[in-house]
């Protein structure tokens, strides 16, 4: 009698058994689950800290390439040639003399320039501007006794006298200065030039045409 209660309950005790895990297994209320929750790392938080404390500073972070500055260049500024046509001296053809510079220049009717070389004038002699030919003589004699060659005149100074290119002039069958004086402003107010410039000035220039004169 006795082992018959038995059996009977150890068979409920194990179908009781057998019901709860089958209930555990639907319903994922798994031991195992809960404890793994219990250690999960709150959003924001550190599973190591405390609640509101500091996270630990990282390594630093490597420093990058030093920052330089672009290179910076000093616009440069070219001056002219000392040869080269002023700027502002006309249109066409011409001849431009430069008292400052004591150089010619002879210009086509394009605006190109033909020649250019050192002269001897007088310093701030004559006032700038632009004039034309008025006369031209082959030989000419200067005040001083002195003799000009391939004389063209342009203007004339305060006191009335012609002012135009020559030849370096000669005197008791000297001239006046040497070539490698063209350059200097040695003259009584004319415009020397060596003989082959004057030549070409002779025959460049006619009565009417117009010269330049810049400072």
């Amino acid at each position: 009698m006795t082992r018959r209660v038995w059996v009977p309950t150890v068979l409920a005790m194990l179908l009781i058994a057998l019901v709860t895990v089958a209930l555990d297994l639907v319903l994922g209320d798994d031991p195992s689950e809960a404890a793994a929750s219990a250690t999960t790392t709150p959003a924001g938080g550190s599973a190591d800290l405390p609640s509101g404390a500091d996270e630990p500073d990282g390594p630093d972070e490597p420093d990058g390439p030093a920052a330089t500055a672009p290179p910076t260049t000093t616009p440069t500024t070219t001056a002219p040639p000392a040869d080269a046509l002023p700027a502002g001296s006309g249109e066409g053809r011409r001849v431009v003399f430069s008292v400052g510079g004591q150089r010619m220049w002879w210009v086509d009717d394009a605006g190109s320039v033909l020649r250019t070389a050192l002269v001897s004038g007088r310093a701030n002699t004559p006032s700038t501007g632009t004039f034309e030919v008025y006369s031209k003589t082959l030989n000419a004699s200067g005040l001083d006794g002195s003799r000009m060659d391939y004389f063209v005149r342009f203007t004339k100074g305060p006191n009335g006298w012609a002012i135009g290119f020559h030849d370096i002039p000669v005197k008791d069958g000297a001239p006046v200065q040497t070539e490698a004086q063209l350059g200097q402003p040695l003259s009584h107010g004319c415009i020397r030039q060596k003989e082959d410039d004057a030549r070409f000035t002779w025959d460049f220039l006619a009565v009417g045409d117009t010269v330049v004169v810049v400072a």
